[in-house]
């Protein structure tokens, strides 16, 4: 007997067919190696573009041959498709400035979807959509290589043109500063999704921006300013309050003129925060993963120097605990920014002496530097948040090259802060029309970073529940916090100097939330796996959503399934 199948309407068999439909990729391009090159010498007209703008134009247009992953000096390469590398720029409409330079790269083989990749600090190196996502585990496959067209931009400078040391140099001029601050991001993606539709005859059917630190900004910007453009957005460690934090840079480092704090205090400062905390998941190991419940646990002044004068690596004179004090308070302002900001919050305690960017310690690399601080700041050994915050105030704010920032009080620049504040900072809690059209945010907070504080993620976070209600934003937002991960995400124990799991593919659970292919995310497993092939899994453990943390419950401290996720109310 034929098997009978259940009746079913001819508008519930077409909403079949369209969402079998809008899964499926699309066919691959037939005759790649002309479609490529007929970009070449392509312009975009400024009316295309959604913000005044000069007009686009493809300066070149290559198909690049497919590549297999290889293994060069000891580094894993991944493998990339055939694909059409797009190179062009975008004309400004001031003269004095800069062209903004961007790349898009057009697999042959599609899955009908774009990813925008955002920059990193002051931006001015172009973006080519070709390198592993951040936080990706090696041999993750590149998004270019899961059927992604991939495009990254500038940001509208180019550092190569700024004097060394000096990376806030093009904000001298209003349009660059502009572009940086979220302009060029949204005319590139309007470029690439013209030039997708003449290479793939069709638009993408999703469009997702995934970046981290002030590419993390740039994506919550995006939501915020541009919420028809996207579809999705990944934001790790998000400089969210770009002006508060740069300013809390300057605090930090100013008092650094008269008792440095000594780059080899680190590891004491370390251990001070590890033996007061690491015991309050569960398990003593060197890794602080109840970040909120460990802030009241510190208490560095029983490392003060005799008579609080600076006696060497062994204790901390009072200038050094009254930095450390700062650092861990809010930065305030006597006027508001942008969304009613008046504050910037403290940085989290724990993980100092984890590694951070080339073989530098977490606290070292963006607080105390190798040296004292300088003016000029030098490059070799500043701490980047001097680096950073003397260069923004300078040429953001003062507009003088050869200002002291030590002498710097914002009250004296008050329009010039609230300006800048509105170009930059990406406060607005009202993502309402990027969570009408279904856009879906995943943002992820390191609790050990240095560079910009997780709490700032944390009151974002509130600030979005308290305007749209806890169910809404659980149906369109995911903050997760990764406790021990320094800005750059990788951790260590503090006492046996192992490496922590802290690698996590956020780009699949993204597009499976957008499309419906999937349940909405939960926790998220990080690993921690070999560099080289066959990559092998190292270790596992979960990455909780706000505020709960990773608690040790027993077994394998290797492995996810000995924690669960558990909440300390912050």
């Amino acid at each position: 007997m034929p098997l009978r199948l259940p009746a079913v309407s001819t508008a519930t068999a077409l909403t079949l067919a369209l969402t079998a439909c809008s899964h499926a990729p699309p066919p691959p391009v037939a005759q790649p190696r002309s479609a490529c090159a007929a970009l070449a010498g392509r312009a975009i007209p400024a009316s295309a573009i959604g913000l005044p703008s000069g007009a686009a134009s493809v300066q070149s247009a290559v198909l690049v041959a497919a590549a297999a992953g290889t293994v060069n000096n000891n580094a894993f390469v991944p493998a990339v498709p055939e694909h059409c590398k797009v190179l062009g720029s975008v004309a400004p409409r001031d003269p004095a400035a800069q062209a903004i330079q961007f790349q898009l790269n057009l697999p042959a083989q599609w899955n009908g979807k774009a990813l925008q990749y955002g920059g990193g600090g002051f931006n001015g190196v172009l973006v080519t959509g070709l390198t592993p996502l951040r936080d990706a585990a090696p041999g993750d496959p590149l998004p270019i290589a899961r059927g992604y067209a991939t495009f990254g931009t500038d940001s509208g400078h180019q550092a190569s043109a700024s004097p060394p040391g000096e990376p806030g140099a093009f904000a001298l001029n209003d349009e660059m500063l502009e572009n940086f601050a979220f302009a060029s991001y949204k005319k590139v993606r309007d470029v690439a999704v013209a030039l997708t539709q003449q290479f793939y005859g069709q638009r993408p059917r999703q469009v997702y921006y995934f970046g981290g630190s002030e590419g993390g900004r740039e994506g919550l910007t995006m939501a915020q300013r541009f919420p028809a453009d996207y579809d999705g957005i990944v934001s790790i460690v998000p400089v969210i309050n770009w002006t508060g934090l740069f300013h809390a840079f300057v605090r930090n480092e100013v008092p650094q003129f008269g008792d440095w704090l000594d780059a080899s205090k680190t590891p004491l400062i370390a251990k001070a925060t590890a033996d007061a905390c690491d015991g309050l998941d569960g398990l003593v190991d060197g890794v602080v993963n109840n970040y909120l419940a460990c802030q009241a646990r510190v208490d560095l002044q029983p490392l003060r120097c005799p008579g609080g004068t600076d006696a060497g690596p062994q204790c901390l004179s009072d200038a050094e605990l009254a930095l450390m004090r700062s650092i861990h308070s809010p930065y305030r302002f006597s006027f508001p920014l942008a969304n009613g900001i008046t504050a910037y919050p403290p940085w989290l305690y724990g993980h100092e002496d984890s590694l951070d960017g080339p073989s530098a310690l977490n606290l070292v690399r963006w607080v105390s530097g190798t040296a004292p601080p300088t003016v000029p700041p030098n490059a070799a050994t500043a701490g980047t948040q001097w680096l950073y915050g003397s260069n923004w105030v300078r040429y953001a704010i003062a507009r003088d090259a050869a200002y002291d920032v030590r002498t710097y009080r914002p009250e004296a620049f008050t329009a010039r802060v609230q300006q800048t504040s509105a170009l930059m900072d990406s406060t607005d809690p009202d993502l309402s029309a990027f969570f009408a059209r279904g856009g879906k945010l995943i943002v992820r907070e390191n609790a050990a970073d240095r560079a910009q504080s997780a709490h700032m993620g944390f009151e974002y976070h509130r600030a979005l529940v308290a305007r749209f209600g806890q169910a809404a934003v659980d149906g369109s937002v995911r903050l997760y916090v990764s406790p021990s991960s320094t800005h750059t995400g990788n951790a260590r124990s503090v006492t046996d100097k192992t490496p922590i799991p802290t690698m996590a593919d956020l780009l699949d659970p993204l597009d499976r939330w957008v499309t419906g292919q999937g349940v909405p995310p939960d926790s998220i497993v990080q690993t921690t796996k070999a560099a080289l092939p066959p990559f092998a899994v190292q270790g596992t453990r979960p990455m909780c959503r706000y505020p709960a943390y990773p608690h040790y419950t027993g077994g394998d401290r290797t492995v996810a399934a000995s924690y669960a996720c558990r909440t300390v109310q912050p």
